[in-house]
């Protein structure tokens, strides 16, 4: 059995007959304050600030020191080798699977069933 309901209703209505409260004045006095805090904003911005801000940051990240100094050694490696011919490094060799022990059926478990043939409708 199928059943299928449709609704149209404005999310206005919807939201008195499920008894939520009217937010469209609260909404509108959010989006007044975002807009006078963002312009003011805006006005001293200053976008260098940031990024140094931000670049000193990234500079105490031990992440970035770690790649910061494989990146300089990969550089001066590079420079050692510059007239060598570049070779790929070798893959390491992987270790082989261990062979999964089949697991036997269990001897309760009924076997498969086939469908049944289709009926003739007539």
């Amino acid at each position: 059995m199928r059943i299928k309901i449709e609704i149209d209703v404005q999310p206005d209505e919807l939201r008195r007959f499920l008894g939520l409260p009217d937010v469209a004045g609260l909404q509108d006095d959010v989006v007044r304050f975002l807009r006078e805090k963002v312009s003011a904003a805006g006005e001293s911005f200053d976008p260098s600030a940031v990024l140094h801000g931000s670049l000193e940051l990234i500079r105490r990240n031990p992440t970035w020191k770690l790649l910061r100094s494989a990146m300089t050694r990969d550089r001066e490696e590079d420079q050692d080798d510059a007239p060598a011919a570049a070779t790929p490094a070798p893959k390491p060799a992987r270790r082989p699977r261990k062979a999964a022990a089949a697991k036997p059926r269990a001897a309760t478990k009924a076997p498969r069933r086939r469908k049944p043939p289709a009926r003739d409708p007539g």
